[in-house]
């Protein structure tokens, strides 16, 4: 590109985005919202207002031409075979069968879940209505700083609150999902211990009632997980915790607990725990999937942890999925 800096002011000035961190190039993105007026648009912006270039005739040409895709990459075999695609004839039809498959899954509009690692709640519409407010809508993730200074401002403002709420010391709010927040808290765990030139500590003691994620956050964060016992109510049975967190005294990195439990228990010994692990050179990741039974309660740092993650759709009322990313905090 001869003169990128004249392309980025005269996008600037026609209100369009161009992608600017690539090298002697613009990168361009274009969906099914993109209309032939934006494309005339960049014509001008990229090649400037003496292009030359006639729209009309432009759609003509690849409308007709089809070597945009190429023949290796068309596909010849049959679509839409399995039969049910073919066993249904009517709209009604279909609503049934389709309402047949939602009646197999156990909703908020049916029962309550009783699954003790996610305390899954029913989030109110008032609650939801804001993220169709045009004011929150349509901000591209790589837009200018400057054209996202509302979003930055809440963002700082939740932030805040979730330290106040947790009683930790600060907070992340990359992590898409609990599962990248748990890795994200773990690798703080690790660089804390290699800060400390403790670098060898690689152990990470997990109840048996733990949350499912748990044993592959740590493995994926390189560390070796050591099975804590729990007793046959659920509960994390000291002793043993207290035994493999000396014979690991030397490589104890942390220990990952839930709180309340998998069982739906607040455990009365969790601050015992949090103190035994630090007894011995650990840190305590606090699972926040059941943070919902905590607000209000009590919270992570109350009780002693360390680090959490946040699942903001179980317990602060952003949406269950909805096509766009959860959110994982870690504090």
């Amino acid at each position: 590109m001869a003169d990128k800096a004249a392309v980025l002011a005269r996008a600037q000035a026609a209100e369009i985005n161009l992608r600017s961190d690539i090298l002697n190039a613009v990168g361009i993105t274009l969906n099914e919202t993109t209309s032939r007026e934006d494309v005339l648009s960049l014509f001008s912006v990229i090649l400037g207002d003496n292009h030359g270039l006639d729209i009309d005739t432009l759609d003509k040409d690849v409308a007709l031409d089809s070597r945009s895709i190429p023949q290796a990459m068309q596909r010849d075999d049959a679509i839409l075979s399995h039969p049910v695609f073919n066993r249904y004839h009517s709209e009604t039809e279909m609503m049934r069968y389709m309402h047949s498959l939602e009646r197999k899954d156990l909703a908020l509009n049916q029962a309550m879940i009783p699954l003790g690692s996610c305390t899954m709640k029913l989030n109110a519409a008032a609650e939801m209505i804001p993220i169709t407010w045009p004011e929150f809508a349509e901000l591209h993730p790589f837009c200018p700083v400057e054209q996202a200074e509302g979003y930055h401002q809440m963002i700082g403002q939740l932030s805040d609150w979730l330290v106040k709420l947790t009683g930790y010391d600060a907070l992340c709010m990359q992590p898409n999902s609990g599962a990248q927040g748990e890795y994200a808290g773990l690798l703080a765990i690790r660089h804390y211990h290699e800060s400390r030139n403790d670098g060898h500590r690689d152990i990470c003691l997990i109840p048996s009632s733990a949350h499912g994620t748990n044993p592959a956050s740590a493995q994926m964060a390189g560390m070796q997980v050591v099975v804590v016992a729990c007793d046959k109510n659920g509960n994390i049975d000291l002793a043993d915790l207290r035994a493999k967190a000396e014979q690991h005294a030397a490589n104890l990195s942390c220990i990952m607990v839930t709180y309340p439990s998998t069982h739906g228990v607040y455990e009365e010994t969790i601050r015992e725990v949090c103190e035994i692990v630090h007894q011995f050179g650990g840190q305590v990741y606090l699972d926040g999937a059941n943070m919902n039974a905590q607000v209000g309660i009590t919270s992570p740092g109350f009780i002693g942890a360390d680090v959490s993650h946040l699942n903001l759709h179980k317990t602060f009322c952003i949406p269950h999925g909805g096509g766009g990313p959860g959110m994982g905090q870690s504090a």
